[in-house]
Order: C-alpha cells, then sequence, then structure tokens
C-alpha cells in the first residue's frame, strides 16, 4: 500500500492545524495521584528511545525520541507560539504573549501543576512523550523490564493504553476538537487560528510516520484495524463536538460561533450557496436560515451506518431537533443537544456489531460515493472528512497505489477553502469509485 506517501501528501494540506492544534492527554481514570511528568528528556538516553536508528532487541523501534524531537510536529507545538502569526493573533485577541497564555499553552504544551512536575520537565518540551502516554514516574523506571513486568503492570501505573482506539481517540480529540478545558473558539479563529481539521485514522498513521520516519511498529494481528479506529475517531470527535455545545448551552444565550460550520456564514450571497439547487434532500440541513453545526463527523457517521444497514433516523431527528432548539429556543437546546447524544451512543452500539471484512468496506466506500454525488458534503469541512475515510478505505481494499492520481487531485483540490467545488470534488470521486479498478 501507499499510505506513508498518502499519508504525507495530506500532512501538508494539514501542517497548519497540526502544528497549532496538538493534543495533550485523556489519561486513564487510576492514574495514580501522585505520578509525575519526568519530561522528555527522561526518555533520550540511547540506551532507552533516543538511539539514532531503530533496534531490533525490543517489540519498539527505540529511536521514537529522535523521531518526535526531529520530525514530530507535536515536538515544535510550544515554539508555534513564538512566531509572527501567533504574536499577531495574541495581540488580536488580547491575552499577552501566546507563550504564556492559558488558553494557548493548554494544547500547545504539556501544561500540569508544578507538584505533578519532576525538574526535567519543560513546558518549552511542547507535546512531548507524557502528554499522550501519560505521567511517567511510576511505569518509566520498571516499564522495559518484560515479562516480569507486564503491560497491565504499567497501565495501572498511569501508562495510557494507546493501543485502545477509544482511549487514542479521547487523547487526541481532547485538543483537535476540544473539552471543557480547551477550545479553539470562533474568536481564536476570526482573530488567525487555523479550522479545526480531524480524523483518527488518518492523522494516526500521520503521527506513526513523522517525516516519514516510523513513530512505532505495527504489531501484525495486534490490534484494532483501520476502519474500528476512524469510526472510533468520528464517534468520539462528535461526542466531543455535542459535549462542547452542551457546556455552552448549559450557560444561556447563544453557542459559541465556532461549534457552527464555517460556511453556514462564510460563502456568497447566490442562492446556490445556499443549497437552492441541491438536487435531494440533506437530512441535517434543518430549517432555512438556521446556522448548520459542525457536522462533518456526523455525515459520515450517517453514511456508514446506512451503508451497513444500520438504521439512523434516531440519531438524525436527535441532531436536527439539537440544531433546531440552538437555533430558535435556547431554553430547549441542553435538552435537545443530551437527545443528540443519547442517540449517538445508541448509533455507535450498533454499529459496533458490524464487522469489517472485504464486503463491509466496499459498501462503505461506495456509499460514501454516492453521498459525495447526491450532495451530502456540501462545505469544505464535511468534504475533508469524507475524502480521508475514503482514502482511508481504498488502502484498506489495496487500491490505493491505482488511484494515486485522483488521491492528489483529491487533496490538491481541499487544500483551498476558498476554492472548494462540490461538482469537481464529486467528479473526481468517481474516479476513485472501486469499480473501476480491482485488486489483482
Amino acid at each position: 500500500m501507499m499510505r506513508e506517501g498518502m499519508w504525507m501528501r495530506l500532512a501538508r494540506r494539514s501542517v497548519q492545524s497540526l502544528l497549532l492544534c496538538l493534543p495533550m492527554a485523556a489519561f486513564a481514570a487510576d492514574v495514580p495521584k501522585d505520578a509525575k511528568h519526568e519530561g522528555a528528556a527522561s526518555c533520550a538516553s540511547s540506551l532507552c528511545h533516543g538511539s539514532s536508528r531503530p533496534l531490533d532487541a525490543h517489540g519498539v523501534l527505540q529511536n521514537e525520541y529522535v523521531t518526535w524531537s526531529q520530525f514530530d510536529p507535536h515536538s515544535s507545538a510550544y515554539r508555534v507560539l513564538l512566531n509572527a502569526r501567533s504574536r499577531q493573533m495574541a495581540a488580536r485577541l488580547r491575552i499577552g504573549p501566546a507563550e504564556k497564555a492559558p488558553q494557548c499553552l493548554a494544547c500547545h504544551a504539556e501544561v500540569v501543576p508544578a507538584a505533578q512536575r519532576s525538574p526535567r520537565h519543560q513546558v518549552s518540551d511542547g507535546v512531548a512523550c507524557e502528554s499522550c502516554h501519560g505521567p511517567s514516574s511510576k511505569w518509566l523506571p520498571t516499564h522495559h523490564q518484560s515479562p516480569a513486568v507486564t503491560h497491565a503492570d504499567n497501565l495501572a501505573r498511569g501508562l495510557a493504553a494507546l493501543e485502545r482506539p477509544a482511549v487514542r481517540a479521547e487523547t487526541c480529540t481532547a485538543c483537535h476538537v476540544g473539552d471543557a478545558t480547551r477550545y479553539a473558539s470562533h474568536a481564536m479563529m476570526a482573530a488567525g487560528h487555523p479550522r479545526l481539521v480531524f480524523d483518527l485514522e488518518t492523522y494516526g498513521e500521520l503521527w506513526r510516520t513523522s517525516g516519514g520516519r516510523q513513530h512505532y511498529r505495527r504489531a501484525p494481528g495486534n490490534g484494532a484495524d483501520a476502519p474500528e479506529i476512524w469510526i472510533a475517531g468520528l464517534v468520539t470527535a462528535t461526542q466531543r463536538q455535542l459535549d462542547l455545545i452542551s457546556q455552552q448551552a448549559a450557560r444561556g444565550g447563544m453557542a459559541d460561533f465556532g461549534v457552527y460550520a464555517c460556511h453556514s456564514c462564510h460563502r456568497d450571497l447566490r442562492v446556490a450557496a445556499f443549497g437552492g439547487d441541491t438536487p435531494v434532500a440533506d437530512p441535517l440541513a434543518g430549517a432555512p436560515g438556521e446556522l448548520r453545526l459542525q457536522d462533518g463527523n456526523a455525515r459520515l457517521l450517517i453514511v456508514v451506518a446506512q451503508s451497513l444497514g444500520v438504521a439512523t433516523r434516531d440519531f438524525t431527528n436527535a441532531w436536527t431537533r439539537a440544531q433546531s432548539a440552538l437555533n430558535r429556543e435556547p431554553a430547549r437546546a441542553a435538552a435537545a443537544v443530551a437527545g443528540a447524544r443519547a442517540a449517538l451512543v445508541r448509533l455507535h452500539a450498533a454499529l459496533g456489531l458490524q464487522r469489517w471484512q472485504t464486503a463491509e468496506k466496499q459498501r462503505v466506500f461506495d456509499g460514501l460515493v454516492r453521498a459525495a454525488r447526491s450532495d451530502l458534503f456540501p462545505d469544505p469541512a464535511a468534504a475533508e472528512q469524507a475524502a480521508m475515510g475514503l482514502v482511508m478505505l481504498l488502502a484498506e481494499l489495496d487500491l490505493d497505489r491505482a488511484r494515486k492520481a485522483q488521491i492528489d487531485q483529491l487533496f490538491a483540490m481541499l487544500r483551498d477553502d476558498n476554492a472548494f467545488d462540490r461538482a469537481r470534488f464529486s467528479r473526481i470521486l468517481v474516479q476513485l469509485d472501486r469499480k473501476t479498478v480491482r485488486p489483482p
């Protein structure tokens, strides 16, 4: 498969979001309360994870620190706050220096209370090892002593179970979507912050192959496959979005504009731009004049479910009720959003019963192409989510090499939101259709 090259092309499209919206940590609930963050330097020994080249003595590569420090955008997350664009954004927001502003550091650095930091911990390390893997003081001294010390032992001592799609999704979406303590608001985006872009499977591959270097090896037959990781990311990102809306609705008043689809407002005034010539009914469009929520992940979940024969009316109705309440009846918004989240849980449970063999992957790919041809990905954000899912499925079907030119066209077209053309997007997807090329 051509996965590495494909992901690196997507990285060039998404580099601003990768550098400006990086994940901190969503640690396991049983992290010891006295666990400390030892800092990236604690992993840097050449006998640990600081080797200049991959080694074969253990299951890990042992050069992960070098890969992170030299090739992974996470390592430059803090330094981004010192550049001209960040200074300009901070001045517009009147928050003081970006590298000291809590709302910036929340995702651009590993910010923990002083009592939980060892002397080697440095905020300037950016998004470092423990941002994702968890505070290491309890498991660092012994985590290499397998089989005497098991993976379960390390998890009990605070290591994050990133091999589990749900844990990885919670970790990444904390910043790539937002949570109760960090959120790229409409004000931040108006000041210059990029629109958030995230897909767990795609970005997981970007992280795994940072700069063309492997951050970790895949263990054959161990762990979830790509479609499962993809679905976990779509569900968790949608949950995070609904949680953000719920938090804002609970405060009363209108939700922050950042939870709505950018192109609800940022478009021209032709009737066609507002869906006046859309050939089919859009199940998530809402009533005329309503601001549409950020719904790219939700749209993909609906298409995936329908392609696999899973009912979606419950979730679709709950989503549109929540959207309508936010637009028209703020007093009902909190209850309506809670209803949408409950419907999402039910949809996720139904999807969890599905098998992901070749036939299912082909059905979902075909469903996404049909949805795109029916104009159900109406703006760049939704189209981008669909494109990442489609290319993942092409790789799973071993068709990505044969469609290299079309994949390049697809991501080139999505590079500029202002140049997005729904008709052209649909045409490229028709060319990607699996029925035109069969695996050898």
